[in-house]
Order: C-alpha cells, then structure tokens, then sequence
C-alpha cells in the first residue's frame, strides 16, 4: 500500500507544481497556495521513498520465504515437501604432478638427434624402427659415409646391430678406388641408359659442359652439401677452362665424355665422330688426370643405333641420356627451374643440367634440401647403376 501512497502523491506533487505555473503566468492569486502544496508533496514523496530504503519498484525485498518447518521442530507441513539440496558433485582433483596426467592419443616422440662430437667416434646400437636414412638424418651425416664407415653392401640393417659414426674431425678418408684402366677396343655397342632403378629413392645430378662456365658455382653449391655429382666435359671447355676441369677432378666429381666439339652424331661420319670423342678425351686425360670411360652423353641427346656402335668402339660401355631435363641452358629463372626438378622428381632420375646456366646454382642450392626432404639420395651415377 505504501508504494501506491507514494505514486498518489507524485501525482498530487505534479497537479499542483503545474496549477503554480499556470497561475504565475495567469498573474492569479492563488499560485503560492499551489507552490506550497506541491513543495510539502515533494517533501513527504521523500521522505516515503527513505522509508522505504528507495525500493520503490523492488517487490523482492518484501516477499518473504515460506517458513519450513523440519521434523525436528516438531510442527506440521501442509504444503508441498522442501526441496532437498544435493550435496555439490566434486570435480576430479588435478593430478598431484600435473605432467604424468597422459592424453588419450599420445602424440608419437620425434627421435632423438645422435650427438656425434667433432673428435669422437659413436658407437650407435640399432633399435626397432631405425633405417639407414633415418639414422643418417639424426646424425647429419650421409647414408653413403655411414656405408662406408661399416662397410655395409645393402641399405639393410638388424636390431641390435653396432654402427659406428665419426665425428667430422677423425671420419677416416673413402676407400681409395682402384686405378682405372681403358678397356680394351670393342665392337660392341654402347648401352643407352636414362635412369636408375625406379625401386630406389635415388637421383643423380649431371652437369654439362660446352660453352662458358657462368654456373660454376655449382661446386661451390655441391660442396656445401656434401654431395657428388657427374659432369659431362667437352674437350673445348677443359681446354678453355683446364683449372676448372682440375677442380672437378679434385673434389670427387665424376666426369663424363661429352665430345670434343659438340658435334651433332647423326649429321656427322662415323669415323670422325669418334676422332672427336677420342680427341676429347685426351683434353680431359691432360687437364685432369683422370679418363672419362666409361660415360660417353651424346651432343643434343641424338643418336642411333650406329652412332651407340661408333661410341662404343671408342671404348665407352654407357651412352647416358636423362629422364628430367632442366632445359637451363635457355637461362630461364631460379623459380622454373626448381618447379621442373620438383614436378618431375622421381626415383631413379638422372637430372640433366649445364655448367653454363646461369641460375642453375641457386636452383641446384634451392632444390638439393627439398629432393632429401623427400627421402632422395643424390648419388653420382655409379652409384646410381650400381
């Protein structure tokens, strides 16, 4: 009832504040009676709206809870029975140490990196799981190193089984590899070979050499890899370049004949075309130390069957072609010649490119990390037809 006494008088506050204001305007005589009831009004709504701690819309403060009586006080209930509380559902505690609480799906543990000091050697025990390659990547060396520190002939290993692993300051040097000797003349043809086994997760680099060496760094590239390639000279570029050829030689390379003059087989005679292979050969012999045999590749890729007997009795056992050309001779940018390599990258390629390309050095330096992070082994190509 108090709220309704108070909005009565609100009401009653209004109608005489507004009777005050039209009499002052009126000029009539009774506006003071009308200023003064309204002021009293206000001043009783006031004093209402403090008695009621100015709740005045707030019915929550005025309901009161039903009064329960428990059996315990002895008296009756007649309405509906109490709503018992249920006691607050405990949550799991937290694991007292929180890192042994394990998910549901475990996520699997990456292996461990082999830690293999500059001037130690490591004895490493082959666990379950392990393969050549993926101890080779732990341990940042190469699959053909760890071979031939262990003089293993396949890529298979058992559990259990020891491999030893040199720091890079003590790795003991490769095998020395036995003086080549030229075979003798033959009347046989020369094979023609465009890529390894396609079951083996291998590819070979091959780098031609005709004209200039504005690619050179490509060496320097290799070398930072740790890596062999083979490269196919002409006798005119070891001639111009004889210190360049030396340097292939002398990192490891492999190298190839790739005639003396560039000639095209098929429009050449027979008996010439092979006083050009010959020709370039002694080039290289000179210049290097080394023979080119038994790796002959044809200028521009073209032959036929005469052509692969005219090669062969010039004592060359396999004419190599490719099976992913770069096409870098024609100075295409670093970008097309990394999407070629990896749109047709396969097993077994042989990966033809040329000393001569100007971006093929940063290609080469772009592309080498992603072929191994695809599993590829670069090898040179004995390795590869081995």
């Amino acid at each position: 009832m108090s709220e309704i006494f108070i909005l009565v008088t609100i009401l009653v506050f209004t109608i005489f504040l507004v009777l005050g204001i039209v009499s002052h305007f009126k000029r009539t005589s009774g506006k003071w009676i009308f200023f003064t009831l309204s002021a009293l009004s206000f001043i009783v709504v006031i004093f209402m709206l403090f008695f009621q701690d100015w709740n005045l819309f707030d019915q929550s403060n005025n309901i009161k809870p039903p009064k329960v009586e428990t059996p315990a006080s002895g008296g009756q209930n007649n309405g509906p029975d109490p709503v018992k509380e249920e006691p607050p559902v405990k949550e799991n505690p937290p694991p007292e140490n929180p890192s042994e609480e394990k998910p549901d799906n475990p996520t699997p543990e990456t292996p461990e990196k082999i830690n293999v000091p500059a001037d130690k050697l490591v004895n490493y025990q082959v666990e379950k799981g392990d393969t050549l390659y993926s101890i080779a990547t732990r341990a940042e060396v190469t699959v053909v190193k760890i071979k031939q520190w262990n003089n293993l002939k396949s890529d298979t290993i058992n559990v259990g089984q020891i491999l030893k692993l040199y720091g890079s300051n003590i790795e003991p040097p490769p095998p020395a590899e036995p003086p080549k000797q030229d075979p003798p003349p033959t009347t046989a043809s020369s094979v023609l070979i465009s890529n390894g086994s396609l079951q083996k997760k291998e590819i070979a680099l091959t780098f031609d050499a005709g004209s200039d060496a504005a690619g050179i760094a490509i060496l320097d590239v290799l070398k930072k890899y740790n890596l062999k390639a083979t490269f196919f000279l002409t006798g005119k570029w070891v001639e111009k370049f004889p210190n360049l050829a030396k340097r292939i030689a002398d990192e490891g390379h492999e190298i190839g004949n790739h005639s003396y003059s560039h000639p095209d087989a098929l429009k050449t005679p027979s008996g010439d075309f092979k006083q050009d292979i010959i020709k370039a050969e002694q080039a290289i012999k000179t210049s290097t130390g080394k023979s080119p045999q038994p790796y002959f590749r044809f200028p521009f890729g073209s032959y036929n069957a005469t052509t692969l007997k005219t090669v062969g009795e010039a004592g060359y056992r396999y004419s190599i072609q490719w099976s992913l050309d770069t096409i870098d001779w024609q100075q295409p940018t670093t970008e097309v010649i990394v999407s070629r390599i990896k749109a047709g990258a396969s097993n077994g390629d042989i990966i033809l490119m040329h000393i001569g390309g100007i971006n093929t050095p940063k290609a080469v330096d772009t592309v080498i990390p992603w072929l191994q992070a695809q599993g590829y082994q670069l090898v040179t190509l004995t390795e590869l037809l081995n």
